[in-house]
């Protein structure tokens, strides 16, 4: 009796071991194929498609193997070996892969039928024999167990219970610890480890004879009348169950990443979470009783019906996230065990009890099907490897296809809202269907306590609104309005604009949400970014003509490349949904969308120039930051080996690189990435962010050559919108040389696709320390801070150009101080650069917007007389009158609260005339106007025109409340924004 317990408990072990090591070969294999095909949908489909075809083709094929008599434990044994073996050879099979991939491609820029149709071969060749192998070890352990377990659906969901929680422990081992410390090859050859060891073990079990004991004696065959007739109805509908599963959970994942962080930790989390649910669900149904897998049909059909249910209802609970969320936050307090555990602490300690609350009731359910359906389906002992290698092929292939057309098909068409509740009525329909066509008992009372039910809740979602816009604006500012929001097979895109009193003239700030996170923007210190990204390189090279831009973004830095009369510029993006929002982004942009010289491709960066034949004298590479997960590999050492391969002889690559959510060494590990491919390198500087640029040759600053590029309007009109009027500004900007660069990354590690650490270290830092960190890598680099060798210029030049350079690094310490949050220390600072050049635009305009912060708080605490003095002061510092409206604004409020109101009135009426959408000017007046100037008139007029701006709904509701009291008759259409965008 102990002997079968201990063999029970290893074979157990194993299964458990084995869906581990299956799960970490996903994760690892999806990362390593998506280097070679890339990461776009259509790639990460293929890689889909084979490896779940895969497992159900295994499934299917040993199953059979079974029913002819194969040994169960012996095959088991064959296939785990067989799986190391591959695994370790897998990155042969890769290289060989890479090498066939280049040889058939056409060199097409962007996806074609034939590519998609090649990506989809190549990755069933390297996948198909090791997920084969994967999905036969179900049927064989299944078969196994069926000559001593009384109970098939017992025994087999018990067995797939093991397997998957095994698969969730795989999934948070690889995606929390094995693939940072181990790599992706360290983390397959651990997993093969586990498969050999796994094999040998039970090669040796099915040896030795099974201990004699009446729990090990072999049960009868069940007799053909005893047998339950194949029953295609439900394998159908089990089919069905695999669809609306992966359906299901592609769209969970897309909502769940706006909830959570757009992190390598969140997926992992997502996915373990999902595992867990369905691992419980097969685990505990597996244990029901007798009456209920007797009749495992029926309770399919509940469970089914259930699944819809609770996947519907869980949009409330993303409606309500921010409220549920924030009550965990109070349950879990401050500082406790499993925030110090988590990676990324408390920005996911919260949202992985959030997570669990809203998927697992329904992945539960999901998880308990398989072994109602076994004990409904299972012919008998002899058969019952190929009816679960059937089941499981069944559900795989449906799984798939829900994958596939609900990224493709669904959330193009009717979003992901729509599409989840869609796929929950499928689910239902399904369930309904068993119960009604075999004339179940309690199907009447199932229909009439479910579907009343359903159609109100979903009657109630559909008029609440689109939930899944809600979450992509629940970490927008307030007063922004979305301009553009489009729902992607690979992403949600939106674009915010926000009035802002702190922007040169009050120009909106316009922002690129990509899956809830802001990738880029429309605003003074992001266009310097963008579009110096593309002047300064362009500036340097003799005479350019081609340009590549990977990651488009809002399209600044394109139309900034396209500025300078290249003949060609193409940009590559993996979101058609980006490009569909470049207007939005327009007149700051420059036009590019308009441009016949621009080319839109949509393909992943990486593959583009794997595949691409053709030559640029100039590429940029601006990604979200590599905290993001699957963005970390447009910033390694291989990433930068491609750009080299495609840059024409003394072209310029140049790469992003944020200082924010980075670690001193982390920044280093990507500088020092790059540095290792382009030795010939220069670091530049500009907002909170470096900008690496590297060619096969010395890059030659040439002051003549940069002012004669400058000449051209378009480019002065570009630069002069970010603060740059000449050539010192722009050099003012540099901040290393090679041997510098050296000097500063010393024995640092480049980055590298098969250790891609930064992605899993950097999310550590959180939110806070991330903001404060650059703080840190700011002051590292200025300690490395070099002067450039300028050709052409003479002494006297250099010696202007001194003053500059050094006044730019007193701006560059002042952000120091700024970051720390020593504005004292930053204003000196700011002041002291001013003093060496006051030409120093970057200085002036942080300087300027520093002080209004200031002003504000003085003018709130009524600290009238420093405010005015403080003022007084701003609009000398402010000699370009881009903050203008604000200051005659601020000045009215500080007159206003000094019972000033002729003067204050004065001062709003002249910023209002500078600008006449200045809602906050507009109010104070009629304010004015109404209590204290006796001009209600004008003030009635004042707060009717307030209503055709840019309004939040509280803002516009305060207004009709007044004119009301005043006796006013709002017209509706006057009340309705000049827009139709909501504003949040």
């Amino acid at each position: 009796m102990r002997q079968a317990a201990s063999r029970r408990f290893i074979l157990y072990a194993v299964f458990f071991l084995s869906g581990a090591a299956g799960l970490a070969y996903e994760v690892v294999w999806a990362r390593q194929l998506s280097l070679l095909l890339g990461v776009s949908l259509y790639a990460v489909t293929a890689v889909l498609v084979a490896f779940m075809g895969g497992l159900g083709i295994g499934a299917e094929y040993f199953g059979r193997k079974l029913d002819k008599g194969a040994d169960p434990l012996r095959l088991y044994a064959v296939l785990e070996i067989g799986l190391g073996v591959y695994v370790l050879l897998f990155p042969v099979w890769l290289n060989v892969m890479e090498k066939i991939y280049l040889f058939l491609h056409p060199g097409y820029e962007g996806v074609s039928a034939y590519v998609l149709a090649m990506r989809f071969a190549l990755a069933v060749l390297v996948l198909i024999l090791p997920t084969s192998l994967m999905g036969g070890t179900l049927p064989a352990m299944a078969r196994y167990f069926a000559n001593y377990e009384q109970e098939s659906g017992r025994f087999t969901g018990r067995l797939y219970a093991i397997n998957t929680f095994g698969a969730m422990a795989g999934c948070i081992a690889a995606g929390f610890w094995m693939i940072e410390h181990l790599g992706l090859s360290g983390a397959l050859r651990a997993g093969a480890l586990v498969n050999i060891l796994a094999g040998a073990v039970v090669f040796i079990i099915a040896r030795k004879p099974s201990p004699a004991s009446a729990e090990q004696t072999p049960r009868p065959s069940a007799t053909p009348a005893e047998a339950p007739v194949r029953d295609k109805t439900l394998l159908i509908m089990f089919g069905i169950s695999g669809f609306c599963a992966l359906g299901l959970e592609l769209l969970w994942t897309r909502l769940l990443v706006l909830v959570l962080n757009n992190t390598t930790y969140a997926f992992a989390l997502i996915l373990a979470v999902f595992l867990l649910g369905i691992a419980a669900g097969s685990a505990v149904t597996a244990r029901l009783t007798a009456r209920a897998l007797k009749d495992g049909a029926r309770f399919f059909a509940f469970f089914q019906i259930g699944v819809g249910f609770f996947a519907i209802l869980s949009l409330l609970g993303f409606a309500r996230n921010s409220g549920l969320i924030g009550f965990i936050n109070s349950i879990l307090g401050p500082d406790n065990l499993f925030t110090r555990i988590i990676p990324g602490g408390e920005q996911l300690a919260a949202p992985v009890f959030f997570t669990i609350l809203i998927i697992f009731p329904c992945t539960f359910l999901m998880g308990g099907g398989l072994p109602l359906v076994v004990k409904a389906l299972a012919s008998g002992r002899e058969k019952l490897g190929g009816d679960v290698g059937r089941l499981y092929a069944v559900n795989t292939l449906g799984a798939v296809l829900g994958s596939i057309i609900t990224g493709y098909a669904f959330i193009p068409l009717f979003g992901i809202q729509k599409s989840l509740i869609g796929l929950g009525w499928l689910a239902v329909a399904s369930g309904m269907y068993l119960l009604w066509a075999r004339s179940m008992e309690n199907r009447a009372r199932a229909t009439v306590f479910s579907i009343p039910f359903l159609l109100a809740l979903t009657v109630f979602l559909v008029v609440r609104g689109d939930i899944s816009m809600l979450l992509s604006t629940q970490k927008l500012d307030a007063g922004s309005r979305i301009v553009f929001y489009e729902e992607g097979p690979y992403a949600t895109v939106l674009v915010s604009r926000q009035e802002s009193d702190f922007s040169i003239g009050r120009k909106p700030l316009k922002r690129l949400w990509i899956n809830g996170d802001p990738i880029a923007g429309a605003f003074r210190e992001a266009l310097q970014l963008e579009r110096l990204q593309a002047h300064i390189p362009l500036l340097l090279l003799p005479n350019p003509k081609a340009g590549l831009i990977i990651s488009f973004g809002t399209g600044s830095t394109a139309g900034a490349a396209l500025a300078h009369n290249l003949e060609s510029v193409t940009a590559v993006d993996t979101s058609r949904e980006v490009f569909n929002a470049g207007p939005k982004f327009a007149p700051d942009n420059l036009g590019v969308m308009e441009s016949p010289r621009i080319t839109l491709v949509e393909e992943d960066g990486r593959n583009f120039l794997l595949t691409t034949k053709r030559k640029f004298d100039f590429i940029s590479a601006e990604p979200p930051p590599p905290s993001n997960a699957g963005i970390v590999s447009l910033y390694t050492r291989e990433f930068y080996e491609l750009c080299k391969k495609r840059l024409a002889e003394g072209g310029i690559t140049t790469q992003w690189i944020p200082l924010h959510h980075l670690s001193k060494k982390d920044f280093r590990m990507l500088v020092a990435a790059f540095l290792d491919v382009f030795p010939h390198a220069a670091m530049w500087y500009t907002k909170w962010d470096a900008i690496m640029m590297g060619s096969d040759r010395e890059i030659e600053i040439d002051i003549e050559k940069i002012r004669e590029g400058m000449k051209n309007p378009k480019v002065a009109e570009s630069l002069k919108g970010i603060g740059v009027m000449n050539a010192y500004q722009l050099l003012s900007n540099f901040m290393m040389d090679s041997p510098a660069l050296k000097k500063f990354v010393k024995d640092t590690p480049p980055l590298q696709d098969d250790r891609p650490v930064v992605e899993f270290t950097a999310p550590r830092l959180g939110i806070r320390k991330g903001v404060r960190v650059k703080e840190k890598n700011l002051t590292a680099l200025l300690a490395h801070r070099t002067f450039p060798e300028i050709k052409s210029a003479s002494p006297e030049e250099k010696k202007i150009f001194r003053k500059y350079f050094d006044s730019q690094t007193l701006f560059f310490k002042g952000q120091v101080e700024r970051s720390a949050g020593r504005v004292v220390k930053a204003s000196r600072d700011y002041a002291r650069a001013l003093e060496l050049n006051r030409d120093n635009n970057d200085a002036r305009y942080t300087y300027v917007r520093l002080n209004m912060l200031v002003l504000d708080s003085l003018l709130a605490n009524n600290q009238i007389k420093a405010g005015l003095d403080g003022l007084r002061e701003t609009v000398r510092l402010d000699i370009h009158g881009w903050f203008k409206p604000q200051l005659h604004f601020m000045r009215g409020m500080f007159f206003a609260a000094d019972n000033r109101a002729s003067a204050a009135a004065v001062e709003f009426e002249s910023a209002i005339g500078l600008d006449d959408g200045y809602f906050l000017a507009k109010v104070n007046l009629a304010g004015l106007y109404r209590t204290k100037l006796d001009r209600l008139g004008r003030a009635i007029d004042l707060y009717k025109e307030t209503l055709k701006l840019n309004l939040t709904e509280n803002e516009r509701a305060a207004i009709i409340k007044v004119l009301k009291e005043l006796g006013e008759n709002v017209d509706n259409a006057m009340a309705e924004s000049a827009e139709a965008a909501p504003v949040v």
